[in-house]
């Protein structure tokens, strides 16, 4: 049995290619580091909140999108959205928000939907950790949790139980270290969500994946990142991230550790348009040129980090940048024939470096999605970026 999608979506007059469909779910794994379906690695290139009911899973799947977050209170409205997604061409990640007070309930729900062949992972109530209101004689950090470890422990066993296949997803706020480490054994796989536009430096994506890698070392990781305006009391100055910020907060989350990503879509602003295609038509259609980049490096994505990590001299540009981090955030990832190297300028003004790799390589690379090709002398490259650029580079292995 196939997730099916045959679909043409109209957009901007133009016609958007079909989303292929997806293999049916018949195990998912986490190991060494990746999250592995029928025993494939698998890069998640998540979207939320979508579903059946306003009828946005076939326009994500259409801008590339993989896998979207579903919703329901009952089994049967569960079962539905995750069926909708599969069809749409989506695997689902399905929320359990509001309802991790209630065994009971989880136990029905996942009893109903275990055998869906779209599922690929649970997903408990969302941001447990925010602070309760009181005492307010204490800062906000020492606050009580919303809803604490020792009442999603217990839901994550239960699920586990019911459904040895699919794995527990959690997703986190604030972007404490302390508490990931506190939720460590609610679930499988951890993430937070950061939405720093227009109001915090985009390094802040960096801050919230290394806290994540303090907090939960021997998790796989994942980010959510800003796809749309989240800060209504601002007013007109609330917006979402041009193309560019969000490319930037997204290579970004992929040097800090995230083993994939997801996008928070919608518009919350009161009296706003609901979804992304709505609010921000011409933006929308740019984020399959996103998710296209992703697709395409996926089976280096998924490939581990090298212990050698990249040497960067700066030739030009501020010394240093926001949240204490360098100008430049750079990672590696090794292939068997080529090394992967993602280099993010995460200010607001242009730099210039020279980067240093530790390996044998040949004297050209490829730089992805660009139509150009640097030289290497001695396995270095010189490069200059642009405010918020992200440049990945493509080497192949010297014989």
């Amino acid at each position: 049995m196939r997730c099916e999608s045959v679909l043409l979506v109209l957009w901007l007059a133009a016609a958007v290619a079909v989303a292929a469909p997806l293999p049916a779910v018949k195990s998912v794994a986490v190991r060494d580091g990746r999250l592995l379906v029928n025993d494939r690695p698998f890069f998640p290139v998540g979207i939320y909140h979508v579903g059946h009911w306003h009828k946005a899973l076939p326009e994500a799947a259409a801008r590339g999108f993989n896998v979207a977050q579903t919703y329901g209170s009952t089994p049967e409205s569960l079962r539905q959205d995750i069926d909708d997604a599969c069809a749409a061409g989506l695997y689902a990640a399905v929320a359990l928000n509001g309802q991790c007070e209630n065994p009971a309930l989880v136990e029905r729900l996942v009893l109903a939907c275990r055998d869906a062949p779209g599922l690929l992972v649970w997903s408990l109530e969302d941001e447990p950790n925010i602070r309760l209101p009181e005492p307010k004689d204490k800062p906000h950090a020492e606050r009580p949790f919303r809803l604490p470890p020792e009442k999603l422990q217990p839901i994550h066993d239960l699920i586990h139980r019911l459904d040895p296949v699919h794995p527990v997803w959690l997703n986190l706020a604030h972007g404490f270290a302390a508490d990931h480490a506190a939720y460590r054994d609610c679930a499988d796989i951890h993430s937070n969500d950061i939405y720093p536009v227009p109001e915090v430096a985009l390094p802040a994506v960096a801050a919230y994946g290394d806290a994540l890698a303090k907090g939960v070392p021997d998790k796989l990781r994942w980010l959510a990142i800003q796809m749309a305006p989240v800060r209504p009391q601002m007013g007109d100055k609330d917006r979402d991230p041009n193309p560019v910020e969000a490319r930037c907060m997204s290579y970004m989350a992929l040097v800090h550790g995230a083993a994939g990503l997801w996008y928070y879509a919608f518009n919350e602003r009161p009296g706003g348009k609901w979804r992304a295609s709505e609010s921000a038509p011409a933006r929308w259609a740019q984020w399959g040129d996103l998710t296209a980049e992703l697709h395409s490096l996926a089976p280096l994505l998924t490939t581990p980090e090298p212990r050698q990590a990249a040497t960067v001299e700066l030739l030009a540009g501020p010394a240093s940048g926001p949240w204490r981090y360098p100008p430049l955030h750079v990672g590696l990832r090794q292939g068997p024939d080529s090394l992967l190297m993602i280099a993010v300028n995460g200010l607001a003004e242009p730099v210039k470096a020279r980067l240093a790799l530790p390996m044998k390589l040949q004297a050209e690379a490829a730089v992805r999605f660009e139509n150009r090709t640097v030289r290497l002398a001695g396995g270095t490259l010189e490069d200059s970026f642009e405010p918020y650029a992200v440049h990945v580079y493509e080497i192949p292995l010297a014989k």
